[in-house]
């Protein structure tokens, strides 16, 4: 109901839409971008984009990916501006990589967030839209414009990133 009356110009339920999906935007950013400064001024940007796209959204049960959508691709054109080199790991590359028996580990969120810096972008995003952003495999599918089987691989190939990541950090 309010991306509806978002779309037909109610300042009101577009305020409460920033309310309810600001810190989650926010929360992704950051976890993408290194500078926190960077990351504030981007989901500003984000925001301004979603209040101009938004009159176009012709499905509004998809708000959540497609404003997830808007973010990653802010974030993406960052990189590209930085030259921040983003390529995807290639099958062999994946496979290469060690297995890692599965440990119980306690962590404070610093170490996982330096952690989270160590893994390319492609697969921090899928860590960051399903396990703090709580999105469903289709959800990100839709986000990261990715088959839900390319979803499912990523995932798996950053849990593993994510434990080498970790491994290395506490040797």
């Amino acid at each position: 109901m309010l991306v509806l009356r978002s779309q037909i110009g109610d300042e009101v339920a577009f305020q409460e839409l920033l309310a309810l999906y600001g810190p989650h935007l926010l929360r992704f950013t950051r976890k993408m971008i290194e500078s926190p400064e960077t990351a504030d001024d981007l989901t500003q940007e984000i925001w301004v984009a979603i209040f101009r796209g938004l009159p176009g959204l012709r499905d509004v049960d998809k708000f959540r990916p497609w404003a997830f959508r808007i973010a990653r691709d802010r974030i993406y054109r960052e990189y590209r501006r930085r030259n921040v080199g983003v390529r995807p790991l290639d099958d062999n590359e994946l496979e290469a990589l060690p297995e890692i028996e599965e440990t119980s580990v306690t962590l404070e969120a610093g170490e996982l967030q330096e952690s989270l810096d160590l893994i390319p972008p492609d697969q921090r995003e899928v860590l960051v839209l399903r396990f703090f952003e709580e999105m469903s495999y289709e959800e990100i599918a839709r986000v990261t414009g990715c088959t839900l089987g390319t979803v499912r691989s990523r995932i798996h190939y950053a849990k593993r990133a994510l434990r080498n990541a970790l491994e290395r950090k506490m040797i």
